[in-house]
């Protein structure tokens, strides 16, 4: 029988779960809402939210059990032991550092003084989650050149932070790497859930987008993947480091490419307060998928489906924006021009939006089997951590599996 990986992952507005076999398949599912989203307690509910995933998928699949757990979520949120959380995407001030932590840490000592005096240890998301279920305190690097947008010896002392603060900051481990094991209190605050046993190996995922880069098998120069939620982005896997206005270039998980993207900071909650916007109009609950086709088709009938075409045309044509940012950057690389991106998250699962973005983009779309990368991801990085396959990169060839193509049509 295939082994079987409980992959979950911490998002902005939920927590999404899943059990997928060695053959890429997803046996069951689960999305729990957050209620505490946004706010500096968020991290309280993680663990009830995916005892309640585990709950609906045991519910789905009653005979399942799983042979190990991996995890992954958004970064860089900060944590204390007291769930007293900074997310994310909580604006702090700009400090002289490449690091994309330290403004955060800095920011945190000083707006939650007591958290930082009585706290042993800082995490972020996926990391918090883990100690709670293992009781071991780690940091997810996803490769070794990440140090410098994490931290170093050096920039903590540029910082002015001491070494006692430095202590705070747990040490390093690689997605993939085995983290520990569920322990018998973990396995009461999932009330004991037949999925999981104590004594089940909990491994490392990654920060939330390099788990979606490896769940949609971007890790060859030339690859194309937008990554949409909350929040969008274009990300384009190199074979140099790309310097250009509005793009970030980080390592990629490959120990020899980078990854260049592109950042649409705030396309999901726009089209999200769109919906809102025509629910309280007509009083009542929309279906996503209607809404997209309702405003697709719209012939100027009811004017707020005009307005919710405009508004999706609109991040099409920012994605194709972004696509020709990156690539005029990277014209210098050599690197293969793509002819195809592929999609995930929410927008993924719409086929009119997805053929939208085709035709505007001119690239062929292409949509994953799952469209939740990150779960897949952290599936690649448990099985590649339990020695089923050699490397990540093989892991993500063998589990990657494309469901939908879209090509560019006239419109």
């Amino acid at each position: 029988m295939a082994e079987v990986a409980i992959c979950a992952d911490i998002g902005t507005s939920s927590l999404k779960a899943a059990a997928i076999d060695t053959a890429g398949n997803v046996i069951a599912r689960s999305r729990v809402l957050f209620l505490s989203m946004y706010t500096d307690h968020a991290a309280k509910e993680w663990i009830c939210a995916l005892s309640a995933a585990l709950k609906e998928i045991h519910s789905a699949q009653p005979d399942l059990t799983a042979d190990v757990l991996c995890i992954s979520g958004n970064g860089p949120t900060i944590v204390a032991d007291d769930a007293m959380t900074l997310l994310w995407n909580t604006p702090v001030p700009q400090q002289e550092t490449e690091s994309l932590f330290l403004p955060r840490v800095l920011h945190f000592k000083q707006m939650h003084p007591d958290s930082w005096n009585n706290t042993q240890k800082l995490y972020s998301g996926p990391e918090y989650l883990i100690h709670q279920l293992t009781g071991v305190s780690l940091t997810i690097l996803p490769e070794k050149r990440y140090s410098s947008a994490y931290w170093t010896a050096e920039s903590l002392e540029a910082a002015g932070l001491t070494a006692a603060d430095a202590k705070k900051l747990p040490p390093f481990a690689a997605p993939g790497d085995k983290a520990g094991t569920l322990t018998k209190e973990a396995c009461s605050m999932l009330d004991n859930t037949p999925l999981l046993k104590e004594g089940t190996a909990v491994y490392c995922g990654a920060p939330d987008f390099v788990s979606a880069l490896v769940g949609t098998n971007t890790l060859e120069a030339g690859k194309l993947c937008d990554r949409a939620g909350s929040s969008e982005g274009v990300n384009l896997c190199t074979s140099l480091p790309l310097k250009a206005e509005d793009i970030r270039t980080l390592p990629s998980i490959h120990p020899q490419l980078w990854n260049a993207s592109f950042l649409l900071p705030d396309t999901g909650l726009r089209f999200s307060a769109f919906k809102q916007r025509v629910e309280r109009e007509q009083g009542r609950e929309l279906d996503f998928d209607y809404l997209v086709q309702s405003c697709i088709m719209s012939d100027g009938t009811y004017p707020a489906y005009d307005q919710g075409k405009y508004l999706m045309l609109q991040i099409a044509m920012q994605v194709r924006d972004g696509i020709a940012k990156l690539l005029n950057a990277a014209y210098e690389t050599n690197d293969r021009q793509p002819r195809q991106m592929v999609v995930t998250g929410g927008q993924a699962a719409n086929d009119a939006w997805n053929q939208m973005k085709a035709n505007v983009t001119g690239l062929e779309i292409v949509v994953p089997y799952c469209t939740d990368a990150e779960l897949m991801g952290d599936a690649a990085f448990a099985f590649t951590g339990m020695g089923l396959f050699d490397s990540v990169e093989t892991s993500a060839r063998r589990l990657f599996r494309p469901e939908k193509s879209f090509l560019p049509e006239d419109f």
